[in-house]
């Protein structure tokens, strides 16, 4: 057997290429020389020559390429030297020599493609050559055949190549000769240049830019634009792809002023039809091949002034499948770029919304602005609906796709939102059962709708219709109905905030269908049986939108967004319409509806309640513990969220100092808006009954809320005095807290002093905003008084509550009397903030000379401002004590209240709160709504007049918009439902806006106003002034503390007087009850709870044994002293003339 497969037994060589000698390792010594070593080296060297061969033969082969590209190229340059020697030399002549044109075509024009190169400028001449002799013989070498018909395609692109190249204003005579040859090669074979119809539109379009608004090569780039639009031989997939290619390469494009500027004559040669058809099909299935939202616009407002010119002024309905999701994909940037300024609060009198100051370019803005033109909106409802089939199903998926695009405009165009609604609100919309108002197109269009019916039919179904959202496309059935839904409650909203009760009501007996041809508003309404079927469907939908929340939205909150083509934008319905904004308008609307049948009840008691959602018995707890989990929950974004309300400026109305928002900010105040909503839906997660307690609190009934508000009370105030709520408890705490136990400390007594104050009586107000302004949200723990009489003397007495609550309704009485101007009340005696009030402080700084916008001014102004606030503190910790007063607020202002704690702020201003603020200007706003003349002949304009003097002071008038350019907006027959609800907006909401937020935010420095957003008007009225409701004798008894001689004893008997006492309570009537008990404890009304929550408790005590003696009270303690009569009919007699003589200590 050979140990190789050689077939040799000979030991083969072995050669040692190391240079070193064998050395037996292991008996190498760590001084002998490392064999290791030497050998590395050797293989070092060895792979380093190996490289560096291997790097030499790859010179060899790069200087062998670079030998064949330039052989090649010296070839190619070569071959085009001769070819254009061949084409020259056919172009030289002699005079005489007879010229073949069309031979010279069929020799030329190979030569000039094979050799034709768009930077060498000689080119550029020998192609124009060719180009005339083309046009002269009517590209005979290629109807012949001398000239291969596909070298038309590769002719088409060198001519567009060259065509990029040249400048119309300095070569026209060239573009002329190359223009006339490609439109001359479109027509001969359309489809040989479809390849480069991108670059021919651009070039036009840059021709177009380039050549201004006048050029002489105008009619040659019409044609050459209508070409490839309209040739004749063209397949429809050419013609299609030319459509979609005029589109993005050429209305994309910035100031094509030529076009802009001859756009009559541009159009007469487009079928916008074909241009809608292609861009719904092909472009914006794929919005990629936009660089930027730049693009979109041009897009959009050439396309907008094609369409008006084409279809005679008015937007065509089958544009609507191209407008939609074009104004969708840019609205982001165009409601910024028409946002209305947002002004400072300080500053000169305000009026209304500064009119939009687009931040566009001037065509763009104004093709977009024109969107919303006066007769724009109804003549597109009457062509949308006349273009489409009458059936019930064609008027369904209409609506649908008529509803998004009129989101969009709203959502675009956030100054001009109102005169989109009115133009909707005005429109007539034909079907095949006849002309309808659009407010019952739209209800129709939605009660028929599936989502409706199932909603409406069972809460419980909400959840998996909202989960049925198809992800893969955007205007599936699904999305339509939801945009249905959408624009009526838009239309809807803004319908009740024009209708007057009168007009409300009117419309409920009316029959489905049935309206009232007398007036617009009253054939918009709603009769009962679908306000019912209404409510019921909003009550289940927001139910879900509050209580789910977190499942609606998953685990990214943070990720909504309001450009609509992000992938990361649950419940994007429309542009703009994410999830939030979608439960805001459901919410808007279904408060409305609550806030008018609670003023005036229309529907069932119980209507409202959901109490079968809920497990009644253990509701309480549940939210309680909810309570303590959002607090600790919201504790460590408490800072953030204080920074970003204190950045935020409030938005009023037009100021003459007004600055426009830049960009950046209005992109920041987005960006804020959306951490917002993030932060909410993270409590929302955590305390989801609180978010229908805070949004929905109807749901819930009256009494269980009220228990809630007492609780929340008590946590806060077990929270904040570390568990001890007794007032001496407190103030012992604190000394040992901060000091060693019994030996108090300056800081301890410091804190303590704070919260005492010496309070001089007919200057409670003053003395108490001087003494605990200062204290801010402190003022939630007690405080001690000490009253001081008119000659500085100190009244006796000690401070167990009953001096606290005297303070405390001093305070508010003293704060509520005309001659402090804070407050003024209507003719049913109930307060509202004074309009005027910051109107007179400045007129008056002005009528003493002082410098507006000094340091004194801003000081003053400042201060009439803290006064409102600290009144708001006040009146917070009444309520927070418990301590009922007797001053009603009008109802508006406590919708304010309520509207402060939502997630936003809910309350809409109407004709009907205008009756509260001022009867006679709401009987004016009447007549002039039922003015059966021309209301042009009235000369009203969009102004109103506010009163800046003082009372008893000449009267100081001024002038100021309701819109913008008010003066020259005249009121006609039309927009007087918008006029009456501009003026109710300035009076509710404008002129009181500095003085109502300073009250607020006091008011909820002190009550959580996600507390106060549980009631409604009527019930935050119960909750500050007590239960209007008859009193209850038996109650006040079981609850009544006695002392002295009236004291129980062991046999629990009563007195015999106090027998007398109840007996003659018994027989009151409950006029004088009520009298009696504001007697005793300085208010008519009893505590929503009972008399158990009445603080401090009522008492009766003794007050001696002389049958002549009145009885008398001390307010502060709700003690009643009652001398022991010993007739029902003499204590009756006594206890009636004390208490309508107002008898104290004096008469007693």
């Amino acid at each position: 057997m050979f140990p190789t497969f050689t077939g040799s037994s000979r030991k083969g060589r072995h050669v040692n290429l190391s240079g070193q000698k064998a050395i037996n390792p292991f008996t190498s010594t760590s001084w002998a020389p490392s064999t290791a070593a030497g050998a590395s080296k050797t293989v070092a060297h060895a792979q380093a020559e190996r490289l560096q061969r291997q790097q030499e033969r790859e010179r060899l082969r790069a200087a062998q390429r670079i030998q064949r590209t330039w052989r090649a190229h010296r070839s190619r340059r070569n071959l085009r030297a001769e070819r254009r020697q061949a084409v020259d030399l056919l172009y030289t002549h002699r005079p005489g020599d007879t010229i073949d044109v069309e031979r010279r075509t069929i020799e030329a024009t190979p030569l000039i493609l094979s050799c034709y190169q768009v930077s060498h400028f000689e080119d550029q001449q020998r192609l124009c050559l060719l180009a005339r002799d083309l046009l002269q013989t009517r590209f005979a070498c290629f109807a012949s055949g001398a000239v291969e018909l596909p070298r038309l395609g590769k002719l088409g692109r060198i001519v567009v190549a060259s065509l990029e190249s040249l400048d119309p204003n300095l070569a026209s005579a060239q573009v002329q000769v190359l223009l006339e040859t490609i439109i001359a090669i479109i027509k001969a074979r359309p489809e040989s240049v479809q390849p480069v119809l991108g670059n021919f539109y651009r070039l036009l379009g840059r021709y177009c830019h380039s050549s201004g608004s006048t050029s002489p090569l105008l009619d040659l780039i019409r044609i050459a634009v209508r070409t490839p639009l309209s040739a004749d031989n063209a397949p429809e997939s050419f013609t299609r792809t030319a459509y979609l290619e005029f589109a993005v390469s050429f209305l994309t494009q910035p100031d094509l002023f030529l076009f802009e500027g001859n756009i009559a004559t541009f159009a007469a040669d487009i079928d916008v039809d074909c241009l809608s058809d292609a861009l719904a099909a092909g472009l914006l299935a794929n919005s990629k091949r936009f660089e930027s939202q730049v693009d979109l616009m041009w897009l959009l407002s050439h396309f907008i002034v094609l369409q008006k010119t084409r279809k005679q002024l008015v937007l065509h309905s089958r544009s609507l499948r191209v407008l939609y999701p074009l104004l969708a994909a840019i609205s982001t940037d165009i409601r910024i770029g028409f946002a209305p300024s947002d002004l400072k609060a300080s500053g000169e009198a305000r009026d209304v919304e500064e009119a939009p100051q687009p931040s566009l370019p001037p065509y763009v803005s104004d093709k977009l602005a024109s969107l919303t033109d006066r007769d724009e909106i109804s003549g597109l409802l009457e062509q949308f609906t006349s273009d489409h089939g009458g059936t019930s199903a064609s008027e369904l998926e209409d609506a649908g796709f008529l509803a998004g695009y009129i989101l969009t405009l709203v959502y675009c165009f956030p100054a001009l939102s109102d005169d989109i609604r009115m133009r909707l609100f005005l429109a007539d919309i034909p079907t095949r059962r006849g002309p309808l108002p659009a407010v019952k197109f739209f209800w129709n269009a939605l009660s028929r709708s599936s989502i409706f019916s199932t909603i409406a039919a069972d809460a419980d179904t909400v959840l998996t219709v909202l989960r049925q959202r198809p992800a893969s496309e955007t205007d599936s059935p699904w999305h339509r109905e939801w945009r249905t839904t959408l624009l009526f409650l838009e239309l809807y909203i803004f319908v009740l905030r024009l209708t007057d009760d009168d007009d409300f009501f009117s419309g409920l007996s009316l029959s489905a269908g049935v309206g009232d041809s007398g007036s617009r508003l009253r054939s918009s309404a709603l009769n009962l049986q679908d306000l019912k079927r209404l409510s019921i469907f909003l009550k289940h939908l927001g139910f879900t939108l509050y209580y789910h929340a977190a499942d609606l939205l998953g685990s990214a909150p943070s990720t909504f967004s309001h450009h609509p083509s992000s992938s990361v934008a649950p419940f994007a319905l429309t542009a703009g319409v994410d999830f939030h904004v979608f439960r805001d308008l459901v919410s808007t609307a279904m408060r409305m509806l609550y806030e008018r049948d609670s003023r005036r009840p229309f529907l069932p008691q119980s209507h409202w309640l959901m109490t079968s959602k809920f497990d009644m018995e253990g509701f309480l707890s549940a939210v309680v513990l909810e309570e303590q989990r959002v607090r600790e929950q919201g504790d460590a974004g408490d800072e953030d969220e204080e920074d970003e309300v204190e950045d935020e400026e409030p938005l009023v109305s037009l100021s003459s100092t007004g600055l426009r928002l830049s960009r950046q900010a209005q992109m920041e105040r987005i960006s804020r808006a959306r951490k917002r909503a993030a932060r909410d839906t993270l409590r929302a997660a955590a305390g989801p009954k609180l978010e229908i307690l805070r949004n929905m609190p109807f749901v819930i009934p009256f009494d269980i809320r009220v228990q809630i508000f007492r609780q929340f009370v008590y946590l806060d105030k077990n929270r904040r005095r570390g568990g001890n709520i007794d007032p001496d408890r407190w103030r012992l705490w604190i000394l040992n807290e901060l000091g060693i136990h019994f030996m108090p400390t300056a800081e301890g007594t410091e804190t303590l002093a704070r919260h005492q104050a010496q309070i001089q009586r007919g200057k409670e107000f003053h003395d108490a905003m001087e003494s605990f302004w200062d204290l801010g949200e402190g003022l939630k723990e007690p405080i001690q008084i000490t009253f001081v009489d008119e000659f500085g003397i100190t009244e006796a007495g000690i401070d167990g509550g009953g001096v606290t609550k005297e303070f405390l309704t001093s305070v508010t009485n003293g704060a509520f009397t005309p001659s402090q101007g804070l407050f003024v009340a209507n003719s049913k005696n109930s307060y509202y903030p004074n309009p005027c009030d910051m109107d007179q402080t400045r007129h008056t700084l002005k009528e003493a000379q002082v410098a507006e916008g000094s340091e004194a001014w801003n000081e003053a102004i400042a201060h009439r401002l803290r006064q409102y606030e600290f009144l708001g503190r006040v009146i917070g910790k009444c309520m927070y004590e418990g301590i009922l007063i007797d001053i009603a607020f009008a109802g508006f202002f406590l919708l304010k209240w309520a509207s402060s704690g939502g997630a936003s702020d809910t309350y809409r201003a109407n004709i009907n709160d205008l009756r509260e603020l001022d009867e006679e200007l709401y009987q004016g706003m009447l007549r002039l709504k039922n003015y059966p003349g021309d209301v042009g002949d009235l000369s009203l304009d969009f102004t109103t007049t506010d009163q800046i003097s003082l009372p008893g002071d000449p009267v100081r008038t001024v002038t100021r918009n309701l819109v913008p350019n008010g003066e020259d907006v005249a009121v006609t027959n039309e927009n007087r439902p918008l006029y009456i609800s501009y003026v109710a907006r300035h009076r509710l909401v404008v002129q009181p806006y500095a003085q109502t937020r300073a009250f607020l935010r006091g008011l909820g420095m002190v009550i959580d106003p996600a507390w106060l957003s549980m009631f409604n008007q009527n019930e935050l009225q119960r909750l500050v002034g007590g239960d209007s409701s008859e009193i209850d004798v038996e109650d006040l008894r079981s609850h009544t503390q006695y002392s002295g001689v009236y004291a129980i004893g062991d046999d629990g008997e009563e007195h015999p007087t106090v027998q007398l006492f109840w007996e003659v309570m018994h027989g009151l009537e409950d006029r004088e009850r009520r009298e009696v008990l504001k007697y005793v404890t300085s208010t008519p009304r009893a505590p929503l709870l009972g008399f158990g929550q009445l603080s401090p408790p009522f008492s009766i005590r003794d007050g001696g044994r002389d049958q002549e003696r009145l009885p008398s009270a001390s307010t502060c303690v709700n003690l009643l002293k009652l001398p022991q009569y010993r007739t029902a009919a003499v204590l009756k007699r006594k206890l009636l003339y004390a208490v309508k003589s107002g008898a104290g200590f004096d008469l007693s």
